[in-house]
């Protein structure tokens, strides 16, 4: 992650990100409770926002593609909008780990 005005606090946020990824996947992580707790109580965002924008972007070409065909099964290579034919795709794969208990 870049931030012009401060490149050091940019490489330090995405550090402090990997971290939590790191801590919420049970592997070793130097996020404590304690840090955790800091950041969290002035409102530190976890994931980049264009992550959330895009997911909701995404989102909302679904519905479009439900009203238009009246169902949500875009196939994965669908011609019209690959991206979102991906992003179903992708979807469909974090569900079913979802269901077997994995994260």
């Amino acid at each position: 992650q870049t931030y012009a005005p401060n490149p050091k606090l940019g490489v330090w946020v995405n550090k402090q990100r990997m971290e939590h990824k790191n801590r919420e996947d049970g592997n070793i992580s130097t996020l404590t409770d304690e840090r955790l707790e800091r950041l969290q109580s002035i409102g530190f965002r976890w994931a980049k926002r264009r992550g959330q924008v895009r997911w909701d972007e995404k989102y909302d070409e679904l519905i479009q593609y439900a009203a238009k065909f009246g169902n949500c099964h875009v196939p994965t290579k669908y011609e019209e909008n690959t991206a979102l034919g991906r992003w179903v795709s992708t979807q469909r794969a974090e569900y079913k780990k979802y269901c077997k208990g994995e994260k």
